[in-house]
């Protein structure tokens, strides 16, 4: 029975090499096997470029390679790019598959040349594949640019003429750079194309933004609609990520006009067809020349971005105004600047009729609402690209997802040792410090804090003993390492000084809050000072180092000695966390104290950064150790933050309502923050940034109150769900806002919106995993006998081909019609589209 098993995978394997050899070209996707008879031919044929794999069957590792580089073929014939693969091991082409390296390359060839060679360790995606051969085509048309001067040469060239496109890349072979080679390609004949891989050459020609980005960019350069003779072209910057369907959308939309009238019948503008962000200017009569001026001038700072429309209230129907508003009233206060982001009925009102100003929080506003948007749609689709998986599979926490993600990272842990039962003691003897992180292996958030205590021990190594204070024990192989330290939550950081535990980390689990406590655990606490001088070198040369922004100061006299041992007591289990002195002298305790209207014995917590409230003296007995370590860390807060997730949970704990000011200003800004530093009222006062690409702000004011103008003040009761709109923004005196905040406590004032309570539970119900095991039990040996025939039938025993059926998805490409070889084709959506 063996013999015959045998002779018959030996009948299929000889027959599989002669059909091989004997047909002209064999399909397998859309990646033809070439002949070697065939093969010059083939890399001469007319096509644009030509890419060739030189495959030999014994390489496993080739089976995403080949997979992609099937995929890619499909995508690129609308390029006029043709893909080849020699099989080396049975039809060789003696020329190439006789150099021992030949298939770790892919060859480019060009009319019989070979045009480049693209090293396999490169190629390993279709947007990596697709993006090298984009820049062996383009080599000649999108110059890679070395310095802001040659940037400026193609401002000059181009002046008055034709518009550039200009990128900044991290790399050649990026998913953005094939993207940006891709429209490149459709609208050279349009626009100049041109990019870089250094960021300092965006930076240096004083691009907008250039210096704080972090992903690819992309600007215009308007050089068309310049005078031959101007020495800089205006430039507008594409805020979004370079994503296929934004960039195209982009494009299209530089070709709209600056501005147009509200139609009066209703119509749709240009700026709707193309989905784009829309900008109302709001006039009358009275001021229609203004407003036209100021148009023009928000059309071109805004191109590219959003649609700009003269609305006149005299000459559009009141139904008209309906349409937009449910408060027309609010739209007749004339001239106003009024956004309507994501074609969303709520509109967003202007503060501001001056040009600068209004740009610069239109812009923001604009890429704010974005931004977010497109980055949970790309995030989908790369999720979605990456893994053909049901959602049970993607419904976990965003701690799991950014582990799985950067799982192939590699730490440097040098600085963090691993210990064992054997060393763990030993290290503790060792050193005067040691701060170990307690972890599992296999869990989610262990391995992301593994991440910061590798940047954190790198930033804390001792050059002289060429150690850190960190190490770490891996729980799930040193079990009774942490049941002797009462390990039961993980990961868990504990310090241990001269041998014996001190206390648990329970700060925030990233990189600079960790370097802090370590630094700050290395400051004695407290440090005695016996000296005016001492004091203020304390307070102002330790502060600068940044580990903390607040100094505790205990002021005593010599016969206050419970108070001392309170202070003491205190500052001891808040070490780590702030810096710590103590004056035990009343003489100079009373003459520091003066500084800060504190009394003696008294506490004093001393703010760096809090502009409204710099100190705070503590007004309580220092004898209840509790009641001064809950003042000292509520001191410590600033009086008028900027909200933020991280320092959320301080805020929140205080069981208090917030009051939000959403893009406050100068005197805005000064006003509130005068109002909170007299702590008159029971709420927190906060502040949050509406025009920074890294604040919640506009996201978060959008919930509360969709319809907000800006500057917004708000209460939020988290108690209750309530939320109240400030309704006087243009009056923030301190009687105003006391007397609305008084209402809005006292129940006197409704609130305008509620919040809704939502549970955080799973998206889907879980695996049913036994009634997994029951069907894979029934199938696993059909499923192992059909893989086993298939391999046999076609050749694939020792190596792997892509399968007949594996024909890629066709993508859509951005067209400019001009240069594609089958311009009108019909194609299926592009995935990031």
């Amino acid at each position: 029975m063996a013999g015959c098993l045998k002779a018959s995978v030996f009948i299929c394997l000889v027959t599989f090499l002669v059909t091989c050899t004997l047909v002209a070209t064999k399909e397998f996707g859309v990646v033809n096997t070439v002949p070697s008879a065939e093969f010059e031919g083939f890399i001469g044929s007319p096509s644009t470029l030509t890419a060739v794999y030189f495959y030999k069957r014994q390489l496993q590792r080739l089976k995403n390679f080949l997979k992609a580089f099937n995929s890619t073929a499909s995508f690129m014939k609308l390029y006029q790019v043709q893909f080849g693969r020699v099989n080396c091991d049975i039809d060789p082409v003696a020329t190439y598959c006789d150099k021992p390296d030949v298939d770790q390359s892919v060859f480019i060839f060009r009319n019989d040349h070979v045009a480049a060679k693209l090293a396999l360790d490169t190629m390993y995606d279709k947007d990596s594949i697709a993006s090298n051969i984009f820049q062996v085509m383009l080599s000649s048309e999108v110059p890679v640019l070395q310095s802001w001067i040659d940037l400026s040469h193609q401002e000059q060239r181009y002046m008055g003429d034709k518009d550039i496109i200009f990128s900044w890349q991290k790399a050649i072979g990026t998913y953005e750079h094939r993207v940006f080679m891709e429209f490149a390609f459709a609208y050279g004949s349009t626009y100049k194309f041109a990019f870089a891989t250094n960021k300092k050459v965006a930076e240096d020609a004083e691009l907008r933004d250039a210096k704080m980005v972090k992903e690819p960019a992309l600007w215009v350069l308007h050089c068309s609609e310049e005078e031959k003779t101007a020495k800089t072209c205006r430039q507008t910057r594409f805020r979004l990520p370079i994503v296929l369907s934004d960039v195209l959308a982009f494009l299209r939309s530089l070709k709209t006009p600056y501005y147009v009238d509200m139609p009066l019948n209703q119509e749709l503008t240009p700026y709707e067809s193309m989905k784009l962000d829309l900008v109302y200017v709001v006039t009358d009569n009275s001021n229609e020349h203004e407003a036209r001026e100021m148009a023009d001038k928000l059309g071109k700072a805004l191109r590219g971005q959003a649609g700009v429309i003269l609305l006149n209230i005299d000459v559009v129907s009141e139904s008209t105004l309906e349409s937009l508003a449910t408060d027309t009233e609010r739209l007749k206060e004339v001239p106003v600047v009024v956004a309507q982001i994501n074609g969303q009925d709520n509109l967003h009102f202007m503060h501001h009729f001056n040009e600068g100003p209004l740009v610069e929080d239109l812009e923001v506003l604009i890429s704010e609402h974005r931004q977010t948007s497109a980055e949970r749609k790309r995030v989908t689709q790369e999720m979605e690209e990456e893994f053909d998986v049901p959602e049970e599979e993607i419904q976990d926490d965003v701690v799991a997802e950014a582990v799985y993600r950067s799982r192939y990272a590699q730490l440097d842990l040098t600085y963090a040792p691993a210990l064992t039962d054997k060393t763990f003691p030993a290290t503790l003897k060792e050193k005067p410090l040691v701060v170990v992180v307690f972890y599992l292996s296999w869990d989610p958030r262990s391995a992301a804090f593994l991440g910061s205590c590798s940047e954190a021990s790198l930033a804390l190594k001792d050059d002289t003993s060429n150690s850190s204070p960190l190490a770490r024990v891996a729980c799930d192989d040193w079990p009774d390492v942490c049941q002797l330290n009462n390990v039961s939550s993980y990961p868990v950081t504990k310090v241990f000084r001269d041998g014996q535990y001190l206390k648990d980390y329970t700060g925030m689990l990233d990189t600079t809050a960790l370097v802090n406590f370590v630094k700050l655990l290395q400051v004695p606490a407290p440090v005695e000072l016996k000296s005016v001088e001492e004091v203020t070198n304390f307070r102002e040369d330790l502060l600068s180092v940044g580990a903390t922004n607040t100094a505790v100061l205990g002021l005593m006299g010599q016969d206050d000695q419970a108070e001392v041992e309170t202070f003491t007591s205190a500052a001891r289990e808040l070490q780590g966390d702030f810096l710590l002195g103590l004056v035990k002298d009343k003489a100079l305790a009373q003459e520091v104290g003066a500084m800060y209207g504190s009394s003696v014995p008294g506490v004093v917590v001393v703010k760096k950064d809090d502009k409204y409230q710099p100190f705070k003296p503590f007004s309580g007995k220092i004898f209840h150790k509790p009641s001064l370590v809950k003042f000292i860390r509520l001191a410590s807060l600033p009086i008028f933050p900027e909200l933020t997730p991280k320092n959320f949970p301080s805020f929140f704990i205080q069981d208090k309502p917030f009051v939000i000011l959403f893009g406050g200003r100068g005197e805005e800004l000064e006003s509130i923050g005068q109002i909170a530093a007299t702590e008159e009222l029971p709420v927190i006062f906060c502040q949050m940034n509406v025009f920074s690409p890294t604040s919640l702000g506009a996201e978060l004011l959008q919930h509360y109150v969709p319809d907000a103008g800006l500057p917004a003040l708000v209460m939020v009761k988290h108690k209750t769900g309530g939320v109240f709109e400030y309704p006087y923004p243009d009056d923030l005196s301190k009687e105003k806002v006391t007397g609305w905040v008084r209402g809005c406590e006292n129940g006197d004032i409704l609130a305008n919106n509620e919040l809704q309570e939502e549970k955080w539970g799973p998206m889907m119900p879980g695996y049913d995993f036994l009634a997994f095991i029951d069907a894979e039990g029934d199938s696993a040996k059909q499923k192992t006998e059909a893989h086993y025939h298939h391999q046999v039938e076609h050749g694939e025993s020792e190596g792997y081909e892509p399968e007949e059926d594996e024909v890629p998805e066709e993508e859509e490409v951005p067209t400019e019609g001009s240069r594609l070889s089958k311009p009108d084709v019909k194609v299926h959506k592009h995935n990031e589209l």
